[in-house]
Parts: C-alpha cells; sequence; structure tokens
C-alpha cells in the first residue's frame, strides 16, 4: 500500500534528518551532474519541497512521487522512492531536473 501525501512528507523530512536513508540512483547522479544540480539542492527538496505528483504505487511496489522546491532562484524537482527493507524505510532520489 502507498502513502498519502501527509506520510510521504513525514517521511521525506525523517529522511532529511538521517541522509544516510536517501540514496541516488546511478541516473540521478547523472542528471545532476548534467544540470548542475547539488546534493545540498536535492537535501532542500527533501526538508522544504512539496510533492506535486503522486504519490502512487510503481511497478516494483514501491511509494513513487515527484518534490519540488525553489532553491537558489531555481525550482528543482527530484522523483523519489520510498522502499521498505528489513532495516527500515529508504529513499531512492531516481531524477533531478530544474524546471
Amino acid at each position: 500500500m502507498c502513502l498519502s501525501t501527509f506520510e510521504a512528507k513525514r517521511k521525506l523530512r525523517e529522511f532529511a534528518k538521517d541522509t544516510s536513508k536517501i540514496m541516488l540512483s546511478k541516473h540521478a547522479r547523472e542528471r545532476m551532474v548534467e544540470r548542475n544540480i547539488s546534493f545540498k539542492q536535492i537535501l532542500c527538496c527533501f526538508e522544504h519541497g512539496d510533492i506535486t505528483e503522486g504519490p502512487y504505487m510503481d511497478t516494483r511496489g514501491d511509494c513513487k512521487f515527484n518534490v519540488t522546491v525553489r532553491t537558489a532562484g531555481e525550482f528543482i524537482t527530484t522523483t523519489v522512492a520510498i522502499r521498505s527493507s528489513s532495516n527500515g524505510d529508504f529513499s531512492i532520489v531516481v531524477t533531478a531536473f530544474i524546471e
């Protein structure tokens, strides 16, 4: 079952306090370099962003959504998947882009 918007936002704020629970996919790392997006800007999405699409269940069973925040004069959007494991929940940043 997927999280509600409120629950997803709460999880993002939790992950922002413990960055070891924020994983970056290879694709996200490549796009961050290509688009000059820093990890600090990604973290800002987790701390202050608004969910602009989703949450919805993806084909892997993860809860996925887009988070957007205005930082450094730009709107940054990240696509985040929340995955559950035996060690608790963690997030995967799937991609990041500037609007």
